[in-house]
């Protein structure tokens, strides 16, 4: 690998895949493209909602199909998991250093926002405002266990977005099962889990059960991105012109989103079935492929606030609904606030909910697993030493 992070050619196929250490600017930008589709999809529907209250003059914007952020953040996931377990297929710990590594990143941001989020409902409450859920949904939104929080028919937990990491952690625990076994053969027996998974799932009755929620088709944006992962992980490359057409033709199909799968009413959640998948997991990783089957473009400076946002996406897509709650009690409390143009509080929603996420990310995130990784590292060396003594 050269200076500018750059993969070198390399035999037959052209490159070596890159290391799990790379960088991978495309995947950065697109991560944090994933998330800017959320965070103004959800801005955008909460100053709609605003709208239909007495505020003329907005509709929620539909330049893109925003929910199809998630679509992508599935296809990376799986695309990031193959590329950086590159060191861990076919070892005997491999199982529970992937656990470590994945729940580390992912519970502590997430617990805290779902217990942020949990003190801020406890407060409207009390105040004879909102539901406040049960003790088993509260520990099941803990658990990452589907489950009907609030007795609306939606296996939510009780911080709604969350939904997509009881997705992710599933996908996770069936990642851990094959893990321990050669990268070849370990992605194949992933896939037919998923495969699998999906199958029982056409046996399941409809319900609220977890086995219903964690058997939906939309699993495969996983086996799409570990698809594209191990093609990237064989050194296989394609021409430039090609790999444009691909990005370019994937992301232009899911803009136009000819089975109007997004356009749905302001609230309602696509369903997570075969035409999502055919018509936005695909296309996205077929983007992804585009984008990451040739060598890494320099990391131009003018793109750094992608690849910042890329960094800080996992904070932007936890702490963004907090933006939004500022926004609704601001337009509740203000009136002159409340008689701002919608697409100017569209604007500064979606510019604060960026700008809180990154001094989260600088100043929660990265130091809280900094520290629990130190604290794992040390507790381990300290086990390495009572053996060593013991033997």
């Amino acid at each position: 690998m050269d200076k500018s992070g750059q993969y070198l050619a390399d035999g037959a196929t052209g490159t070596t895949a890159p290391s799990p250490s790379q960088t991978l600017w495309t995947v950065q930008w697109m991560r944090a493209a994933a998330a800017l589709m959320i965070i103004v999809g959800h801005s955008g529907g909460a100053v709609a909602n605003i709208a239909e209250q007495g505020r003329a003059g907005f509709t929620r914007p539909n330049i893109l199909p925003w929910g199809a952020g998630v679509d992508l953040f599935f296809v990376i996931s799986g695309f990031i998991m193959v590329h950086a377990s590159r060191r861990l297929f076919g070892q005997p710990n491999a199982t529970a250093e992937f656990l470590k590594r994945r729940l580390t990143r992912i519970i502590p941001l997430y617990w805290l926002t779902t217990s942020l989020f949990l003190a801020i409902l406890a407060a409207a409450t009390l105040k004879g405002g909102d539901l406040f859920p049960s003790g088993t949904a509260i520990l099941a939104s803990y658990l990452f266990i589907p489950f009907d929080s609030y007795g609306d028919g939606r296996a939510f937990p009780v911080f709604d977005l969350g939904w997509t990491l009881n997705y992710e952690m599933f996908f996770y625990a069936l990642f851990a099962l094959t893990v321990w076994l050669p990268r070849a053969r370990a992605m194949t027996m992933l896939a037919v889990l998923l495969l699998v998974a999906i199958a029982i799932g056409n046996f399941v009755p409809h319900s609220l059960n977890p086995a219903y929620f964690w058997t939906r088709p939309i699993l495969i944006d996983f086996g799409l991105g570990i698809g594209v992962g191990m093609i990237v992980a064989r050194g296989v490359t394609l021409s430039k012109p090609l790999r444009l057409i691909m990005a370019f033709g994937g992301i232009v199909f899911v803009a136009l989103d000819p089975m109007h799968l997004f356009n749905g009413p302001i609230g309602t959640t696509v369903a997570n079935e075969w035409p999502r998948v055919l018509y936005s997991g695909v296309p996205v990783s077929i983007a992804l492929a585009g984008a990451v089957l040739g060598p890494e473009p320099r990391a131009h400076r003018a793109l750094w606030p992608l690849t910042l946002l890329g960094d800080a996406s996992y904070s932007l897509y936890l702490f963004h609904p907090f933006s939004l709650i500022l926004m609704e009690k601001l337009v509740q409390k203000s009136p002159r606030i409340a008689s701002l143009d919608g697409h100017l509080l569209l604007g500064a929603t979606v510019t604060t909910a960026i700008v809180s996420a990154l001094f989260a990310y600088h100043f929660i995130e990265r130091p809280m697993t900094r520290r629990l990784n130190a604290w794992l590292a040390e507790g381990r060396a300290k086990r390495h030493v009572r053996v060593a003594a013991d033997s």
